[in-house]
């Protein structure tokens, strides 16, 4: 099929173009009989004859001009479709045209911006992953190789140093498998299952329970304030809420530092905030803290792999509740969770 010169906007013709044609088309006919009428000694007959000729005329140009019309107006469509089908995504239809086509047009433009947006946001996903898996594994390759060159030349303790080394960036290589797998799944769900009403205050503390030892080996006291709460929902979504929240509260909590948890019981759900006194953000990260494999430049030697949030905000998100976060630098971070009932 040959290929037209195309530009990326397209124009719908205006309508009031088409209304005055059929105007003049009407007035040339009422003109038209009222002339036959005064200065032609017809029978009733033949003037209903000459009446329905030229209504019939007047009928056929301007079905044909409509025709026309619409014909013209869907090619704009058509080519604006086939150029998204060939991969051009900087297409837009002027809906500035008739009023008649400005919901079709704005509906068009939409779905292109969110397919543009969609393919965006997949070459930043692959971009992003690829380079969180090329860490860990540069890590271990670089310390493998140095534990090979090396060889018996190196001391206990630091051969030592260098296989914890590859021990966390393996365990985080691990994480950041698992973690994307679970995400994927949870973008690919859009009604949640399995729903049961479980004890929310005892969920809570067994995820902090499992923070525990990271807590201890960084003396950060603990604070819980949970009444006994329940909820109806996905369990195992839910603890990964909790246990994602509080690992972050840990990992950006410096040494002797306090997280606090809390929980109420609100007129039309329930709400847990988890707050410490770590590093903090600054307004910029906060805007960005749920994109996946984001990590703000406050984080300093702490390592993660900038998922866990996207998995919260995602869960919350299922749950049709909300997520807050106040923060500030220093000052430490604050997030609120609200599930509805």
């Amino acid at each position: 099929m040959k290929k037209r010169p195309r530009d990326n906007t397209f124009n719908i013709k205006p309508i009031f173009l088409m209304d005055i044609g059929v105007i003049a088309i009407a007035f040339f006919a009422f003109c038209l009989i009222k002339l036959l009428s005064d200065n032609m000694q017809l029978s009733g007959i033949q003037k209903g004859i000459i009446v329905l000729v030229v209504i019939s005329v007047i009928v056929f140009i301007a079905s044909q001009f409509m025709l026309t019309y619409v014909r013209k107006n869907i090619q704009v469509f058509l080519d604006g479709i086939q150029d998204v089908a060939d991969g051009n995504l900087d297409v837009k239809i002027d809906a500035s045209g008739p009023y008649e086509y400005n919901y079709v047009c704005e509906s068009f433009n939409k779905m292109v911006d969110e397919l543009k947006k969609s393919r965006k946001q997949q070459e930043s996903f692959t971009d992003e992953f690829v380079h969180e898996f090329k860490t860990p594994i540069s890590s271990i390759n670089g310390f493998a190789k140095y534990l090979v060159d090396t060889g018996e030349g190196i001391e206990t303790e630091e051969r030592l140093n260098i296989l914890n080394i590859i021990a966390d960036e393996s365990m985080r290589l691990s994480e950041l498998s698992n973690n994307t797998l679970f995400l994927s799944k949870l973008e690919a769900v859009e009604i949640i299952t399995d729903k049961q009403e479980f004890d929310l205050t005892e969920q809570i503390k067994r995820c902090s329970i499992l923070l525990l030892p990271k807590m201890e080996k960084k003396n950060i006291e603990l604070e819980l304030y949970l009444p006994e709460l329940s909820y109806s929902g996905n369990q195992g979504m839910l603890e990964q809420v909790w246990i994602n929240l509080l690992s972050n509260a840990v990992k950006f909590t410096p040494e002797h530092g306090m997280i606090k948890v809390a929980g109420r019981k609100l007129p039309d759900g329930v709400e847990i905030s988890i707050a410490d006194n770590g590093i903090g953000m600054d307004e910029e990260t906060q805007r960005h803290i749920f994109e996946k494999y984001y990590q703000h430049n406050n984080v300093g030697k702490v390592k993660g792999n900038g998922i866990g949030l996207s998995i919260v905000q995602r869960v919350v998100t299922l749950c049709e509740g909300r997520i807050d976060v106040k923060s500030k630098p220093d000052e430490g971070s604050t997030f609120t969770v609200f599930l509805p009932d």
